[in-house]
């Protein structure tokens, strides 16, 4: 009857390319080159390097093992998730999924891979995410992409920040072997 009725929803969600996400009283603060815990490369353009979280949990090599492999998904077939285990860290390489929202509305599904070290400190143990790389699906196909590396900030960096920051407390808590701990903070640097 009325065309432009049914290019509505087109029109509205092509729209809502160009609005920048909501903000919310509960919106953590923004993720860029300056905060605490996150590099960035020195490459034009700027891609995020590394993020590193501290936990005052001691290491131990059996529990970080077994919550590693607990915990990440696996990248390939056969390839395993622990690479290097010893009494003061271990590395691995891993994925998870992160179901989220873009502009509020439209539901995507995040893969991010990445390489983890475990490093034993003498006051607790650091988590370092680098190599960090997203791919995202959208059901319409509007926002999705291929693995690439992520920029400083933006949208999609503070999402994979705030995943990767929620696994690292994930680990820490399955190492401890409790369920919340309040013993986090972010590291500068790596």
């Amino acid at each position: 009857m009325f065309p432009v009725l049914r290019l509505w929803p087109v029109l509205l969600l092509a729209g809502c390319a160009q609005v920048s996400p909501l903000i919310s009283k509960n919106t953590p603060p923004a993720i860029n080159e300056n905060s605490p815990g996150v590099t960035v490369t020195r490459d034009a353009p700027p891609r995020l390097a590394a993020l590193t979280f501290f936990a005052t949990t001691a290491f131990d090599e059996a529990s970080a093992g077994a919550c590693t492999k607990k915990l990440l998904q696996e990248q390939e077939q056969d390839a395993g998730i622990i690479r290097y285990s010893g009494r003061d860290m271990l590395n691995s390489e891993g994925r998870v999924d992160n179901r989220t929202q873009v502009y509020g509305v439209l539901p995507v599904q995040d893969r991010i891979r990445f390489e983890l070290t475990l490093l034993a400190k003498v006051s607790g143990t650091t988590y370092g995410f680098r190599r960090i790389e997203s791919a995202r699906h959208d059901p319409l196909g509007l926002n999705g992409h291929d693995y690439a590396p992520l920029p400083p900030s933006g949208t999609e960096t503070q999402q994979v920040y705030q995943r990767l920051q929620r696994l690292f407390k994930e680990l820490n808590d399955c190492i401890q072997g409790k369920s919340k701990n309040n013993n986090y903070g972010a590291r500068s640097g790596t």
